[in-house]
C-alpha cells in the first residue's frame, strides 16, 4: 500500500510517518467493519433493528464500536511496538517500512474474509459465526465444495474481493498521505516520551475494551430482545474467535453435581423427592398402559427424518396451482398431521442426536462421550423391547462417523448409499447421497425381503432435498407458479428447482407410505412416521420477528393402522405443540403394552398428563395451553413474545411480553445438565 517517508535520523520524523500508516491502517480496518457489520443489518436485521429503542440504538453504535476497537487494536500491537522502536533507534525505521507494508496488507485481508464468511454465514444460518461452523470439518469435503460452489457466489466473490483490494490500495494511499501531512508529532523527547506513553495506555485500554475494571468480553454483547441485532454487535473475525473458544470447550464436558439437576427440575416446576441418579431421572420415566389389544402385537416402526422438510415451503402449498406435496397429499389428509411441530436442533446432525439419545451435542457421533449409556437412548429402549433396529441413510455412513456411532448407540444394521446402490445399479444420485426415491426402495425391501424374526424399527435418512439443490433427471419438474412476493422472500437463482426438489422429496415418501399400506404383510402392523430434520434456511428469519417459532416449523406425520387407532384411545389435534422429542414417546405409548422408557417426550395423541409439555427447540419454546412462545438466549435469559396467528404458520407479535420463561430456561438448562452427568459417568 506504498510507502510514505524516508529513512529520517530524526527519531520524531520517523515517527510521524509510522504514526500517519498505522492511523490509517486502523481507520481503512474499522471502516472495513463498520461496513460489514452496516451490510448485515441492512440485509438480515433491519426490521428488528427499526423496532428498538433509540437508546439500544446508540447502545448498539458504541457497543459494536468498542468490540471493533478491541479487535483493531489487538491487531496492530505488534506494529505499535516496532514503530515505538525507532524512537530508540532511528535506523529500525526502514525495518518498520518493510515489514508494515505486508503486515497492513495481512490484517486488512483477514478482516475482510471473515467480514465476508460472516456475511454468507448470517444469510444461511440467520446469525454470526457460530461453533456450527467447526461442523463443515466433520463434512465430506467434496460434497461441501460442490454446495459452496452452486450455492454462494465463489468465482464472482473472488474476482469481487481482487477489485476490492485494488480500490483499497488506492484508497489508502489517499488517506495516509493526507494523515501525514496533517498529523502532529512531539519534537522534543520528553514529549515525544509522554506520546509514547499515552499511545502504549491507549492501545492497551482499546484492546480490553475497556478503561474500566472489566474488560470487554461476549456477554456483554446484548444490547435489546431482538437476537439479529445483537448477533450483529460483533464483527466477524470477533464471533469466530468466540466459535473457536466455545467449540474447544465444548470438548470438555463440566463435572455436574445431582444437586444442579435437582435445581433444573425446581425451576420446572418439578420437586425431587430423592437425592440419587434414578430418582432424578423419575420424571423421565414412561410406563405405557397395560393393553391386552398389544400384548403379542408388536408393530414394525418406520421413522423418516426427511432433509429439509419445511413448514415455510410446505405453507405455500396449493393443491391445485402449486402442488408441493404429491403422493404425500392423501396420506395428509388421510392420518395424522401436526403443523405446530418444531425441530429440536437447526442441523441434521444435531437433531438427529438429540432424537436418538435426548443429548443436546451435535458432535456427540465423533465425541469420546458417544459410547456412555444415556437413560433417554430411544435405540436401546426399542431393542430391550425386542426389535430389530435397522438404520438406512441415503449418505454414505461415514459421515460424522456415523457408522460406528449408529452401532454404539445401539442400531443392528447399518444400510448406506453405496450398498443401494449395488441393489439398484440404477439409482441416481446428488451431490451428498442417494436419491429418495431408491432410499424408500431399499427401506421397502429391508420391511418385506428380509427374513426376520423380530418386529423391525426402521430409521431412514433422506438426502436429495438438501443444497445444492438438484432435481433427479428421471422426475419431470411442474411450473411452480411463483408469485413476486414468493420470489423475492427466496432470493435464489434457482427457486424453481428448490420447491420442485422439495416436492419430489414429498412425492416419494408418500409413494412410500403407499407401498405399506397397500401391501398385506405390511398395512396392518406398520407404524410411520416422518418429519423434518429442520427447516429451510437462508431466507431471512431475522429480518421477520414474527417467524420467531415459525422459522423452526417443520412437519410431524403420524401413521397408525386402524385397529391400533381403535385400540389405543386416540386424541388428536392437528395444532397441538409439539417437537422431535415427542415422536418415539407417541409411537411407543401406542405400540407396546406395559413398556418401560425414559424420555423427555409427550404423547401428541393422548390426553394424559406430561412432564414435559413444550415444543422444544434449542432457541424456542412454546408450553402447550399456552399463548406464549420464549426466545431462549444462552442459558440465562428468555424473552416471551406472545402469539398472534390461528393457522399452520405461528406468528408472534414481536414486542417482548411480560410472560414468564422460567420453566422454558429450566428445560434447556436440565437437558443440558443432564447430557453432562451421563457424560461424565
Amino acid at each position: 500500500m506504498g510507502l510514505l517517508g524516508k529513512l529520517s535520523n530524526s527519531a520524531s520524523e520517523n515517527i510521524k510517518v509510522a504514526s500517519s500508516k498505522i492511523a490509517t491502517s486502523i481507520l481503512v480496518s474499522l471502516a472495513i467493519l463498520w461496513i460489514a457489520r452496516l451490510c448485515c443489518t441492512i440485509g438480515f436485521a433491519l426490521t428488528p433493528f427499526l423496532q428498538i429503542k433509540f437508546s439500544e440504538k446508540l447502545d448498539f453504535l458504541v457497543l459494536s464500536t468498542r468490540f471493533d476497537l478491541k479487535v483493531v487494536s489487538i491487531a496492530y500491537i505488534p506494529a505499535v511496538l516496532l514503530a515505538l522502536a525507532t524512537f530508540f533507534k532511528p535506523t529500525f525505521f526502514k525495518i518498520f517500512i518493510k515489514v508494515f507494508k505486508y503486515y497492513s496488507f495481512a490484517v486488512i485481508s483477514i478482516l475482510v474474509i471473515f467480514s465476508v464468511i460472516n456475511y454468507f454465514y448470517f444469510k444461511t444460518y440467520d446469525k454470526c459465526i457460530d461453533t456450527f461452523i467447526f461442523a463443515a470439518s466433520k463434512e465430506d469435503p467434496v460434497a461441501v465444495l460442490k454446495t459452496v460452489i452452486q450455492d454462494y457466489p465463489l468465482f464472482r466473490g473472488l474476482i469481487g474481493l481482487c477489485v476490492l483490494f485494488f480500490v483499497l490500495k488506492y484508497i489508502y494511499k489517499k488517506i495516509e498521505a493526507f494523515i501525514c501531512e496533517y498529523i502532529i508529532t512531539p519534537e522534543r523527547k520528553l514529549s515525544s516520551a509522554a506520546f509514547i506513553l499515552v499511545t502504549i495506555l491507549s492501545f492497551a485500554g482499546f484492546a480490553r475494551g475497556s478503561f474500566g475494571t472489566f474488560p470487554l468480553r461476549q456477554l456483554h454483547a446484548q444490547v435489546c430482545d431482538k437476537s439479529a441485532v445483537n448477533y450483529n454487535i460483533p464483527n466477524g473475525i470477533l464471533a469466530f474467535q468466540w466459535a473457536y473458544k466455545w467449540n474447544k470447550l465444548n470438548g470438555k464436558i463440566p463435572v455436574i453435581k445431582l444437586e444442579k439437576i435437582a435445581d433444573d427440575y425446581h425451576d420446572l416446576g418439578i420437586e425431587i423427592k430423592g437425592k440419587s441418579f434414578d430418582d432424578l431421572v423419575a420424571p423421565l420415566k414412561h410406563t405405557t398402559h397395560k393393553n391386552k389389544f398389544l400384548e403379542g402385537r408388536k408393530p414394525n416402526i418406520v421413522f423418516s427424518v426427511m432433509e429439509g422438510m419445511s413448514s415455510h415451503l410446505l405453507s405455500f402449498d396449493d393443491e391445485h396451482n402449486r402442488d408441493l406435496l404429491g403422493s404425500l397429499r392423501q396420506h395428509a389428509n388421510e392420518d395424522f398431521f401436526f403443523d405446530r411441530f418444531l425441530s429440536e436442533g437447526d442441523g441434521t446432525s444435531d437433531s438427529l442426536t438429540r432424537i436418538f439419545l435426548g443429548v443436546p451435542d451435535l458432535n456427540l457421533s465423533t465425541s469420546t462421550h458417544a459410547d456412555k449409556n444415556y437413560i433417554t437412548n430411544i435405540v436401546r429402549s426399542m431393542k430391550k423391547a425386542g426389535y430389530k433396529t435397522i438404520f438406512v441413510t441415503a449418505s454414505t455412513a461415514s459421515w460424522r462417523n456415523y457408522h460406528n456411532f449408529l452401532h454404539t448407540i445401539g442400531f443392528d444394521e447399518v444400510v448406506e448409499r453405496s450398498q443401494v446402490a449395488l441393489r439398484f445399479p440404477n439409482a441416481t444420485q446428488n451431490t451428498w447421497g442417494i436419491d429418495d426415491e431408491f432410499l424408500f426402495k431399499e427401506a421397502l425391501r429391508v420391511l418385506k425381503e428380509d427374513e426376520h424374526d423380530k418386529p423391525i424399527f426402521l430409521m431412514t435418512l433422506s438426502i436429495t432435498n438438501h443444497p445444492p439443490f438438484v432435481l433427479p433427471k428421471n422426475y419431470t419438474a411442474t411450473d411452480m407458479k411463483l408469485t413476486p412476493e414468493m420470489k423475492a422472500r427466496f432470493p435464489y437463482p434457482n427457486i424453481e428447482v428448490i420447491f420442485n426438489t422439495f416436492k419430489y422429496a414429498n412425492d416419494m415418501l408418500g409413494k412410500f407410505i403407499t407401498a405399506i399400506k397397500m401391501d398385506p404383510k405390511l398395512k396392518d402392523n406398520t407404524f410411520i412416521a416422518a418429519v423434518g430434520d429442520h427447516n429451510i434456511r437462508g431466507i431471512g428469519y431475522t429480518q421477520h420477528p414474527d417467524e420467531l417459532f415459525f422459522g423452526h416449523q417443520v412437519p410431524l406425520y403420524i401413521y397408525m393402522p386402524s385397529a391400533y387407532l381403535e385400540n389405543t384411545n386416540v386424541s388428536y389435534d392437528k395444532h397441538r405443540y409439539g417437537s422431535q422429542k415427542d415422536i418415539m414417546t407417541t409411537l411407543i405409548s401406542h405400540a407396546l403394552s406395559d413398556f418401560t422408557f425414559y424420555s423427555f417426550g409427550c404423547d401428541l395423541l393422548s390426553d394424559d398428563k406430561c412432564n414435559f409439555p413444550y415444543a422444544y427447540n434449542q432457541d424456542v419454546i412454546a408450553k402447550v395451553g399456552e399463548d406464549y412462545v420464549c426466545n431462549l438466549n444462552g442459558f440465562v435469559d428468555a424473552n416471551a413474545y406472545k402469539i398472534t396467528s390461528n393457522d399452520d404458520r405461528l406468528l408472534v407479535d414481536p414486542q417482548r411480553s411480560n410472560d414468564d420463561c422460567t420453566k422454558a430456561l429450566g428445560l434447556k438448562r436440565l437437558e443440558q445438565d443432564l447430557y453432562f452427568y451421563q457424560a461424565n459417568q
